[in-house]
């Protein structure tokens, strides 16, 4: 099975959470979700951009609806807006050749 990645990029109003924050939070949702690694990148003081790697795009597609319903809950608490999706088949990783 081919891997699937799917990239964002978020806008912060009032800044991107510390490290500590962000990384509280994959803590929390670590042990519930199908994606094999998530990459959260600051870009500026306001935005910052993310990448999940999933082991196929069926996992991707099967956990699609509760990762909506959690970007939801996390727009309305935190203030942060989605600018940018995009999504697709893993061409190749260079940890894996």
């Amino acid at each position: 099975m081919t891997k699937y990645a799917v990239h964002t990029k978020w806008s912060w109003p009032d800044g991107v959470p510390c490290a500590e924050t962000m990384q509280g939070w994959h803590r929390e949702h670590k042990s519930s979700t199908k994606a094999e690694d998530i990459i959260w990148f600051k870009i500026d003081e306001n935005t910052h951009q993310s990448v999940i790697i999933y082991s196929s795009e069926k996992d991707a597609q099967e956990e699609r609806a509760k990762l909506q319903e959690q970007r939801k809950k996390d727009t309305t608490s935190n203030g942060n807006s989605l600018l940018e999706e995009t999504k697709g088949p893993v061409l190749s990783i260079m940890s894996e050749v």
